[in-house]
């Protein structure tokens, strides 16, 4: 049995690779059973729907029939269901399923949608994911710039998020979309950043695709040694992973870069490896590759018998997928092949089939290509009448786009000018008024002071005069009369009665005198100040038959200015003598309470009461006397009364 270059058994190879292949299959297996049963058992919720997503993604690369049908069931439940996240995902994925038909846009409008459905339920991972996957699309449709903005919509979510998987995924798709753009440099710039995220977070598999995406790039760039080492990294990364696939496809890029240079040897042995791995995969377009690329090698090394059925190997394959394009690819080589030969005959026939492939090639594109040009010109004909039926109705709409606007804005300034007016002409009605109260106001109570201070005047005046004058000449009287009495010897008892009773009078008629002096300016309140003289005045007022008065005063330790000291006591008494004469109470309280900033005078009886919605109506000039010194002192008076409950008088001065 012989051994390969690599000292490998080739059968023993074949043996573990049917393994491999059957292991792979049975895992894939399990995982379909246990969806299954687990779908059989599950209730029409959330559950469900996330089962049939997960099915229609495990069918996505070997059977598209069960994908769609799996993906319609999920999006018809989640809606039902009103779950958001569910129906987003379903609405994604179909997008995806579409897209491989070519169906790029409606795969776009169906991935916008299920951004929306994503940002409705707050899902922001979904939102990025589906910006993600629009960029694929707009990328498929080279649409670069599109896929660019899409990608890095997708990275500025993944960046607040800190999601590392989804911001690598997005660097390396920037990489590809910057390698199509023809700009490698910032391509690798991203691929690195990709690199470095997917080290931290061990994510092997993307590693290594990034690994080869660099590759290709200095691949492109002739630059040998460093393509190599960065499919080297990649190559023993798809190996640990067991992904023969992408190992096969890195392997064959190797080859390709060795062909370059012309190390035809090289680039055989890493096409044969290729080979040796692709074996079994289901891709055979890209087996028929592998074939053609060992046979044109070997037509390079001079060996064209393997050459020549390595072609043909690759060709048979093509041939039976009808991938003319690759057939008239492998005629051309074998053509060139069997010239290099000086087998001219054989050159010929390869180059005839070549021709007649080629032609009937270009005979449909040519079919295809007048079909769209005819088709192009009737929409280009169409286009530009309804250009130009577009460019006038444009035209009369902007003028009278204009038109309009200048309407408008005169009507506008003309509104602005007249409101403007208004206002101003309101404001000045407002001011004046204003100035007129307030002139009323201060007018109104100059005069209300004035009164008082008139009134005060007066009472000082009277009070003086009864005092000084009147209360004088009646102790001067009683004094004569004294002295006459001694002078007199009246033995008349009668007359001794008359005489008694004279002088009881003048006596009485100087009380009376001082008394109504003292009450019209008390001493006590020019000299103690205002707690002092009710003290004073309730004393007096005590010995009442059935009236028990009540005094409370607190915090009165500091005077106040004596004009408002006057006020009050005048309104104190001006209450006190309406109770006494009107309200029939048994009891009267009074309080004096002074606080930080106020003089609070609270002055309750429990006599009949009064109608206080009536007040205005009262014809006595008291409660009026009593509210205009009050707002005299700018304070405030409150009468809180009910017919039959007494009366409570609350006055409140600032201090």
């Amino acid at each position: 049995m012989r051994l390969t270059k690599s000292g490998q058994n080739p059968l023993l190879l074949l043996c573990s690779l049917c393994f491999l292949s059957l292991v792979f299959k049975s895992k894939a297996q399990y995982k379909s059973d246990s969806l299954l049963n687990v779908l059989a058992t599950s209730k029409k919720d959330t559950n469900k729907v996330n089962v049939l997503n997960n099915l229609a993604f495990f069918y996505f690369n070997s059977d598209i029939p069960k994908t769609k049908k799996y993906n319609a069931q999920a999006l018809s439940l989640a809606k039902e269901l009103n779950f958001l996240n569910g129906e987003a995902l379903a609405t994604n994925n179909l997008g995806i399923i579409i897209q491989k038909d070519g169906n790029y846009d409606s795969c776009i409008i169906l991935q916008l949608k299920a951004f929306e459905l994503y940002n409705k339920a707050g899902n922001k991972k979904g939102m990025a994911k589906s910006y993600s996957d629009i960029g694929l699309a707009y990328w498929r449709k080279a649409e670069f710039p599109k896929a660019l903005d899409f990608q890095l919509k997708s990275l500025r979510i993944y960046e607040q998020l800190k999601d590392q998987k989804g911001l690598s995924y997005c660097y390396n798709m920037m990489g590809i979309i910057y390698r199509n753009l023809k700009k490698d440099d910032e391509a690798i710039d991203y691929y690195l950043k990709a690199i470095e995220i997917r080290k931290k977070i061990n994510d092997e598999r993307g590693l290594a695709a990034s690994y080869q995406n660099i590759g290709n790039i200095y691949k492109s760039r002739l630059l040998e040694d460093t393509a190599m080492m960065y499919y080297s990294n990649s190559v023993a990364l798809h190996k640990k992973i067991n992904n023969k696939s992408a190992e096969s496809m890195v392997i064959s890029s190797m080859g390709d870069l060795k062909y370059e240079f012309k190390k035809y040897a090289e680039a055989k042995k890493y096409y044969l490896l290729a080979l040796e791995i692709n074996k079994n995969a289901i891709d055979s377009n890209n087996l028929a590759t592998m074939y053609i690329n060992i046979g044109n090698v070997n037509c390079r090394l001079k060996d064209f018998k393997n050459g020549e059925a390595d072609i043909n190997k690759g060709l048979n394959i093509l041939q039976n997928l009808g991938d003319k394009e690759g057939v008239m690819s492998a005629y051309e080589m074998l053509a060139f092949s069997y010239q290099d030969q000086k087998n001219y005959e054989k050159a010929l026939e390869s180059y005839h089939e070549y021709i007649l492939i080629r032609d009937s090639i270009m005979s449909n594109k040519e079919k295809e290509q007048v079909a769209e040009l005819q088709t192009q010109y009737e929409v280009e004909k169409k286009d530009l009448q309804l250009g130009k039926n577009k460019a006038e109705l444009e035209a009369k709409e902007k003028q009278n786009f204009i038109k309009n606007i200048i309407i408008v804005s005169i009507v506008l300034l003309l509104v602005l000018l007249f409101i403007i007016a208004s206002v101003f002409y309101r404001k000045k009605q407002i001011e004046q008024k204003a100035a007129v109260q307030e002139e009323l106001a201060r007018q109104k109570d100059i005069r209300s002071r004035s009164v008082i201070e008139a009134e005060e005047k007066e009472r000082i005046r009277i009070a003086k005069d009864l005092h000084d004058g009147v209360g004088q000449l009646l102790s001067a009287a009683k004094l004569n009369l004294s002295s006459l009495e001694s002078k007199l010897d009246i033995q008349d008892k009668e007359q001794q009665l008359i005489f008694k009773n004279a002088m009881g009078l003048v006596d009485d008629s100087v009380k009376e005198v001082r008394s109504v002096s003292h009450n019209m300016m008390p001493n006590t309140l020019l000299k103690l100040g205002l707690a002092s003289a009710v003290k004073e005045f309730i004393t007096k007022i005590q010995g009442m038959p059935n009236l028990r008065v009540n005094l409370e005063i607190v915090g009165m330790d500091h005077r106040m200015e004596q004009e408002k000291e006057t006020v009050l006591y005048r309104v104190i008494q001006e209450v006190v003598a309406n109770i006494i004469k009107h309200a029939k109470a048994s009891e009267l309280t009074l309080q004096l309470i002074r606080h930080e900033k106020e003089l609070s005078i609270v002055i309750e009886d429990n006599g009949v009461g009064f109608d206080t919605s009536k007040l205005n109506s009262f014809n006595g000039i008291g409660l009026k006397n009593i509210i205009s010194r009050i707002e005299f002192v700018n304070g405030s008076v409150h009468f809180d009364s009910t017919v039959g409950k007494g009366t409570n008088v609350i006055i409140e001065i600032p201090i």
